[in-house]
């Protein structure tokens, strides 16, 4: 499979992110640096678009990134990531919302559909045909990606039960209306933004009558969107009080009310919204604009858009990593070493991946642990179900469980860390217990 229709936008910038801060286990490090089994949290996002067959030797990805944080990045994907994805960096010198940041990188998307992806992201390819084809097939403005809630197997009972949402994932929780049969999205609006009651425009309920509404669908932050949309923002952009500032927040709310004909538009719709084929350099010309063809506005509010989802269902792995919750999980996750993506380290015929250069006796690890480069384990060690970064010193009869730690940790002799995340750097006396925390330099 080879997308050559699509140009990526990856968003690694904290602004992005949303509420995705995991403050402290990102206070030093870029979030999209962040140690995924060993490997930094962007690798999985490359990784993904070259298995997903994205071409982009003539229109290479576009990784959005801060200031403070680009040299990291940029070290990483030019001397120690190996793979085929082309890359250029937009670097941001002040913190702007997602749709300022279209605004700034408009020139360098040129193909007929964007990916805007956000950087806490790592999922498997499987889906990604089948949700370019709807958006290709439909015409659709606007697909997005939607996950459903994944069961809790309940521990030595092997019962898949719901899962109980905590208030921090509440945060990434949205209303979501969908009509069933043709998979178009009607509505998504934020928890967050719902006091009491969920309010609905009685034109929608007119024009999408069979609407099912979920509490627990996840929006992944995953979007394809057609490039007329850039004209959009480019408009808005010109006004004095633009309306269009955050992707979720403002832009993805007014493209689906915009399926509904007759509705009062704060914003007209270019014509490129319904004229795919006109080139993305017409509508941006200096000398005319995509709303000046329009000879009575009133005309256009007949016209309407289409915007589809995609639903997740058991096409492969898909999570956010925006909560420390979810961190921990997809650490564990993939060093079970049953999915799509697989830590560096070579794996053993018991399940677990040591480094070669690791100084280690093979009893001392557990299944499903991963230690990094020139780490080294003290006699009568025990690790069990965690990650070990690069370059770590573990001393004697020290227990580790449940737990991941960075790289460059020293932990001394006769110690116990359970379900805890250890920083970068951190050095941690001799007979300390460190039991759910999180410990940072």
């Amino acid at each position: 499979m080879t997308q050559t229709q699509f140009q990526v936008v990856i968003l690694a910038t904290d602004k992005a992110s949303g509420n995705s801060k995991l403050s402290p286990i990102d206070d030093t490090i870029p979030h999209s640096l962040l140690p995924i089994a060993n490997r930094p949290l962007i690798s999985y996002q490359l990784e993904f678009l070259e298995k997903a067959g994205f071409e982009t030797k003539t229109e290479p990805v576009i990784i959005v990134v801060n200031e403070t944080s680009q040299e990291k990045i940029r070290q990483y994907v030019s001397e120690i990531y190996k793979g085929k994805i082309e890359v250029e960096f937009f670097v941001l010198k002040d913190q702007l919302g997602t749709c300022e940041i279209l605004y700034r990188i408009r020139d360098k998307i040129r193909l007929e559909y964007f990916i805007v992806l956000n950087a806490n992201l790592v999922l498997e390819d499987t889906f990604i045909r089948q949700m370019a084809d709807l958006h290709r097939k439909e015409e659709s403005s606007l697909t997005v990606l939607l996950k459903p809630p994944a069961p809790k197997v309940e521990q030595g009972k092997g019962k898949a039960v719901p899962e109980t949402l905590t208030k921090q994932d509440n945060l990434f929780t949205d209303y979501i209306a969908l009509e069933e049969k043709s998979q178009k999205i009607v509505m998504m609006e934020p928890a967050t933004e719902v006091e009491e009651e969920l309010n609905f425009n009685k034109s929608l309920l007119k024009y999408f009558p069979n609407l099912t509404i979920y509490t627990n669908l996840q929006d992944t932050q995953l979007y394809i969107f057609s490039r007329w949309v850039l004209d959009l923002i480019v408009e808005d952009q010109k006004e004095k009080y633009p309306l269009f500032f955050d992707i979720k927040k403002h832009l993805i709310p007014y493209l689906l009310s915009c399926q509904i004909p007759n509705i009062k538009r704060k914003r007209p719709l270019p014509s490129s919204a319904f004229n795919q084929d006109q080139t993305l350099s017409q509508t941006m010309s200096s000398t005319t604009s995509p709303f000046d063809q329009f000879s009575e506005l009133n005309g256009q509010k007949n016209k309407t858009i289409k915007c589809f989802a995609h639903l997740l269902k058991n096409e492969g792995y898909c999570m956010n990593v925006n909560t420390i919750k979810n961190f921990q999980q997809i650490n564990r996750d993939i060093a079970k070493g049953d999915l799509q993506y697989l830590p560096n380290e070579p794996k053993s015929e018991k399940n677990y991946f040591i480094d070669p250069t690791a100084n280690v006796v093979p009893t001392q690890v557990g299944p499903q642990c991963v230690i990094g480069t020139s780490t080294t384990l003290g006699a009568k060690c025990s690790v069990k179900v965690s990650i070990i970064g690069k370059h770590c010193k573990i001393g004697d009869g020290v227990r580790i469980e449940n737990s991941i730690i960075m790289d460059h940790v020293i932990i001394e002799d006769r110690c116990v860390v359970n379900s805890s995340i250890i920083c970068n750097d951190v050095n941690i006396k001799a007979g300390s217990s460190t039991v759910g925390q999180y410990l940072t330099k």
